[in-house]
Parts: structure tokens; sequence; C-alpha cells
């Protein structure tokens, strides 16, 4: 299982549990309202030594869940779409200002930058990740985070050492 399933799978397991959605309807109405009635015959789901399920609350849950779970699930698939993002909004900015230098790099990394001549500089999002996306003439960018097309890339002019870039104009 990849470490991003577990993360998914101990996110929606812990929400659950912490909302309470799947207690025994005897335990439901002891946090409610004092007058909470009982559940009807045609609302039980199944007997337990506590008391009984109610099908509106296994409804309940399971619309939270999938909600839940259709969230991370969609996280899941724009990490996955990240690196084909990022070589888009590259082309994209390049044709934009084709003699320029251009850098796109995830916010949430640790980077500095020092350029020159910006043209251009804006932030775009994919997903719960947010892109900062640079035109401009020279400088340098050093990237003290991950690299890889899910983070960051670039175009244009440059020299490359390691994570610090080099560019000229």
């Amino acid at each position: 299982m990849s470490k991003n399933l577990k993360r998914a799978a101990l996110t929606v397991i812990g929400a659950v549990t912490a909302a309470g959605l799947l207690l025994p309807a005897t335990a439901q109405a002891a946090t409610g309202p004092a007058s909470a009635p009982a559940p009807a015959a045609s609302q039980q789901a199944g007997a337990t030594a506590s008391g009984y399920y109610r099908t509106e609350i296994f409804v309940d849950a399971m619309g939270r869940i999938g909600e839940l779970i259709g969230s991370v699930l969609s996280d899941l698939i724009m990490e996955k779409q990240r690196p084909e993002f990022v070589h888009r909004q590259l082309d994209e900015t390049m044709k934009a200002y084709p003699a320029h230098n251009v850098m796109i790099i995830n916010d949430k990394l640790d980077y500095s930058l020092d350029l020159r001549g910006v043209v251009a500089n804006a932030r775009v999002t994919q997903g719960s990740a947010t892109y900062r996306v640079l035109a401009f003439t020279s400088g340098t960018i050093v990237n003290r985070g991950d690299g890889g097309w899910s983070n960051w890339g670039f175009g244009g002019w440059f020299t490359r050492n390691g994570n610090s870039v080099t560019f000229t104009g």
C-alpha cells in the first residue's frame, strides 16, 4: 500500500472516529437531546448488547464518509497529475513570454529567489498545491525542498548545479 493511500485510509478512519458516526443509537441519543425518540422498528439495522443501530445514522455516516473519501481520492488524483500540470504550465508560460526565462515552483517549498527583470509573477493552484509562476530576464533560484516535476520546472537560458539554477538573459 502506498504512503499516500495509507495516509488517506488513516484520515478517513480518524474522521469517522472523531465524528462519532458509527456509535450505537443509544450512545448517539445519550449525547443528543433528552427527548430524542427511540428508533422505529423500520429504522433498526441490528441489535447489539448496548442497543440498536439506526439506519438514519448509518445513511448519514455513509454520506459523510463518502464525501470524505471522495475528497481524499480527489487529492490523490490531483497529486498524481501535478508533474503534468507543471509541464503544461511551463509550456504555456514560455509561449506567452518567449524571450524570457520561466520558473514554476511549489509555494510550499523552502526556496529563495534573486531575480531581475520580472515581467510575470502569478500563483496558480492544482488540487491542494499552489505554484508560483515567474517570467524574468535573469537571476538565481535555490530550491531547498523537494525537486522533481511535482514541485518545480523551469526553462530558458540557465545552468543548473543541484537545486540551484542560475538564469542569464
